[in-house]
């Protein structure tokens, strides 16, 4: 009977963590939605994305999980597709990775507060589930993100920024 009830509290904890991540990055000034942030910002190792897409078959499976951006109709986005190629949308879609690659940081942060209700091996699974439940949307983020900046509408307004 503990175990339903473990299971019970464990499931309601991680729907308000999920509900409350999604909720607060939109609360969050959109100045920090910036790709060049030291969260969001591409890190040589990730090749442009082409790590994700070699190593873990990014192109395979990204389509089949759920896309939230619209469900908080705070600022709703749809990032399952590109709708255009114009730069202000493109801007925008970059902005709404790096929100959703912050949503889904957050759970992280709230991990810590299971463990006191939890015993040991309910806390291992908890992490586990935080892992899992929240990696594959980190690695979607990203790769659309690196996609993103390797557009020549971004490559050339690094250049020009850096002459």
């Amino acid at each position: 009977m503990m175990v339903v009830f473990y299971i019970a509290i464990n499931a309601l904890f991680w729907v308000a963590v999920h509900f409350a991540s999604g909720y607060l990055v939109h609360l969050f000034p959109e100045s920090l939605y910036r790709p060049d942030r030291f969260v969001f910002r591409p890190y040589r190792w990730e090749a442009r994305g082409s790590i994700y897409r070699r190593y873990l078959k990014i192109h395979v499976w990204k389509d089949r999980l759920p896309e939230a951006g619209e469900f908080f109709s705070l600022h709703p986005f749809d990032k399952s597709h590109l709708s255009s190629f114009d730069k202000d949308y493109l801007s925008r879609f970059m902005l709404e990775t790096c929100r959703a690659e912050l949503a889904h940081l957050l759970p992280f942060l709230f991990y810590p507060l299971c463990l006191p209700w939890n015993p040991w091996p309910a806390n291992l699974i908890m992490f586990f589930y935080a892992v899992i439940a929240n990696v594959p949307f980190i690695i979607i983020q990203r790769y659309n993100r690196a996609r993103l900046l390797a557009l020549p509408i971004f490559t050339s307004q690094e250049n020009l920024q850096n002459e």
